[in-house]
């Protein structure tokens, strides 16, 4: 049985510097979060007598987890999303329910407050000034919250477009990277660095927009493609503000994206901005239906002018309430009857009583105007508690996600350092045997001569 004690020795060499040359890329990419951990395929070179003819190299592989990557980046979406929902709905509860306490309920409370004074002394000039006051303060507040709310929907559509290229950044960048990967592949050479490459961007497209991908780096958002092998589609918008849509472009027609399918920072975005604007919605639809009523009992009552029709409010249809130009404190009915003018004060009353209307909203029976709002206030509130709650939760597991993983595909610098002398070693010993072989060589020839 003969062993070929120099091809054995060379074979060593060869697996040892690449050994070497993996733990060497492993330590210098330990920082790296998209690096996943190199290692070196061996395997036994065949003999036909069974004695030992070396080892071969196989290739480089890198440490994979592909269960626990499709986890992270679901976790990396609802992170993302949760977060930019939060952040949008906590601005719209602070304006909808300000520190100073200054928010609509208050100035509801107030105007109520000012027709019961009112009704007590219709005619004293003062009460009915600070009456309109607080009709004024009323309508402000209104106009104030709704302005607000829609500012706050509109910056964050606003970012919409800047995040749109960055998806159709990455999703360029993905279907280069796939079409390097498999000419690389082809060659019989490993694309391990270009597969973490790929795997970084379709992390950042989940945080973006909540995008999955295959093995093969096709992805996908909503069920719609965004990159298909090596071709990357576009992703664009359509409309503007509340009517903003998106849609992704192929060659024969568009497909559109539903919005309530897309996560990640997008999806947080354009969900935030239909909630933000909802609440402006039943805000102004509250302070409508309490303006009509007011309106409807004012016009029926009597000024100090002996003037009646007058009404308090302007009210436009999906916008904010105004206060009539043309109310003047001598044209405010306080009187149910032209004959009471002056010291009768029984639609003033009416007008006050308008506080205690259960049916006024009917998005939210039974409630008086402020327990109306109220309810709005609070059913936001708990909106933007369970974001916030979500968002810890998405934080929490993303962490945890992505410790497991590190423990699989990360990089242990005493594990790398270890092997590295391990493999110093395993380098010496193959050149002693070349040596040995080559000592032996030498010797033979020197006998034989």
């Amino acid at each position: 049985m003969s062993v070929n004690l120099a091809s054995i020795g060379i074979s060593g060499i060869f697996a040892a510097e690449s050994e070497i040359a993996a733990a060497e890329s492993n330590i210098s990419n330990a920082s790296n979060p998209n690096y996943s951990a190199e290692s070196v395929n061996l395997s036994a070179n065949p003999s036909f007598n069974g004695a030992g003819a070396g080892v071969q190299v196989l290739g480089t592989v890198r440490a994979e987890a592909p269960y626990l990557s499709t986890q992270i980046n679901s976790a990396q979406s609802s992170d993302s999303y949760s977060q930019a929902f939060s952040q949008t709905t906590t601005v719209a509860q602070q304006i909808l329910a300000p520190s100073s306490g200054d928010d609509l309920s208050a100035a509801l409370q107030n105007m109520f407050n000012a027709f019961t004074n009112l009704s007590a002394s219709p005619q004293d000039a003062t009460v009915r000034s600070s009456a309109i006051a607080a009709l004024t303060q009323f309508a402000q507040v209104d106009q104030g919250l709704s302005s607000n709310l829609s500012a706050t929907a509109n910056n964050q559509l606003s970012q919409v477009g800047t995040l749109v290229s960055q998806i159709n950044q990455a999703s360029s960048q993905i279907a280069q990277l796939n079409q390097q990967i498999v000419a690389i592949k082809a060659t019989g050479q490993t694309g391990a660095a270009l597969e973490d490459q790929r795997d970084g961007l379709v992390n950042q497209l989940a945080g973006l927009v909540g995008a999955s991908a295959d093995s093969q780096g096709n992805v996908t958002v909503g069920g719609v493609p965004l990159v298909s092998g090596s071709s990357a589609l576009v992703l664009s918008t359509t409309g503007s503000g509340p009517t903003l849509g998106l849609q992704v472009s192929l060659p024969n027609g568009n497909i559109p994206v539903n919005p309530g399918q897309v996560g990640g920072t997008l999806g947080g975005l354009l969900s935030a901005a239909t909630s933000v604007l909802q609440l402006r919605s039943d805000v102004n639809g509250l302070a409508s239906s309490v303006a009509g009523a007011l309106n409807t009992q004012a016009s029926s009552g009597y000024g100090l002018d002996g003037s009646t029709g007058t009404a308090l409010f302007t009210v436009t249809a999906g916008g904010p309430i105004a206060i009539n130009p043309a109310l003047t404190e001598q044209n405010l009915g306080a009187s149910a009857t032209a004959a009471g003018v002056p010291g009768d004060g029984s639609n003033a009353t009416a007008l006050a009583a308008i506080a205690n209307n259960q049916s006024l909203f009917p998005s939210i029976p039974n409630s008086t105007p402020i327990q109306a709002f109220s309810a709005i206030s609070g059913n936001f509130g708990t909106l933007v508690q369970n974001a916030g709650n979500s968002q810890q939760q998405a934080s929490a597991s993303l962490q945890s996600l992505t410790q497991l993983k590190g423990s699989i595909t990360g990089v242990s610098l005493n594990d790398q350092l270890t092997q590295l002398i391990q493999y110093q070693n395993m380098l010496e010993a193959s050149g002693r045997a070349v040596q040995a072989a080559n000592d032996i060589t030498t010797f033979l020839v020197q006998n034989i001569n």
